[in-house]
């Protein structure tokens, strides 16, 4: 599931590039106490690793990049944000309709609406579809002795088994089953290219994702988790987020 959330403002929006964990908060502050305490400090459990089942998508609209190295957008913008918990989208909802009217980095926005996506039907899809990435993608692994992150990029052949893995996790966690034998994967669609890396910042810890056009094929179950909680990891720090643009 997921809700597009459409914001206005009076002047042009100016943020700097790194606008993920202001996102981030802005809608934490719009649920439960309750909710946001358990997302932020405990989330879904799976031996030990933990899940927050949400994400969410970069601000979309028209925009320029000023010589300040900040972003500039015309009203409006818009916010895909996508999962599978119908609680958390519901007080989500709720919460931004009750305060309509938000700080962005020192930008005044107002909701001006929210509209709620279809879900997807498993039924419907193919084991190949094209996708467009709306917040970036990444798939890494940490060294146990030097404990050293190590990015990969979608050409590499771990990038598709990573997200594999990642997404028989959620599986598991939402459904109680375990995937025997599943399959996935990730094709970029056209050669290398760098202009598609995205190189972040997230309260002090670089972050490397990818956006861009890629074909997935593999098992529709696995396509459904990962359309309602996110590509691979750091989902709720804005990554992850895809729209489906062919069948």
């Amino acid at each position: 599931m997921r809700i597009e959330l459409t914001f206005c403002c009076d002047e042009p929006l100016v943020i700097p590039v790194q606008y993920n964990y202001a996102i981030q908060s802005m809608i934490y502050n719009s649920i439960s106490k309750e909710l946001a305490e358990f997302l932020h400090e405990r989330g879904f459990i799976l031996n030990g690793q933990k899940f927050k089942l949400f994400t969410f998508s970069r601000l979309e609209g028209c925009f320029k990049m000023r010589q300040d190295r900040k972003i500039e957008f015309a009203s409006p913008v818009r916010l895909i944000v996508a999962s599978p918990i119908e609680r958390f989208l519901q007080e989500l909802s709720e919460g931004m309709m009750r305060r309509w009217a938000f700080d962005l980095l020192n930008n005044k926005i107002y909701l001006e609406s929210i509209s709620v996506r279809s879900p997807i039907n498993i039924d419907d899809l193919s084991e190949d579809i094209n996708i467009k990435m709306l917040s970036p993608v990444m798939a890494y692994q940490t060294e146990r002795e030097s404990g050293k992150t190590i990015y990969y990029s979608p050409w590499d052949d771990i990038f598709s088994d990573l997200l594999r893995i990642n997404l028989q996790k959620k599986y598991r966690l939402l459904t109680g089953e375990k995937l025997q034998n599943s399959e996935f994967q990730i094709i970029p669609i056209g050669p290398p290219d760098k202009r598609y890396r995205k190189i972040l910042n997230y309260k002090n810890t670089v972050i490397k994702g990818w956006l861009g056009i890629y074909k997935v094929c593999g098992d529709k179950r696995l396509i459904e988790i990962a359309y309602d909680t996110g590509l691979g990891p750091k989902n709720p720090q804005g990554f992850g987020c895809f729209e489906i643009i062919g069948r």
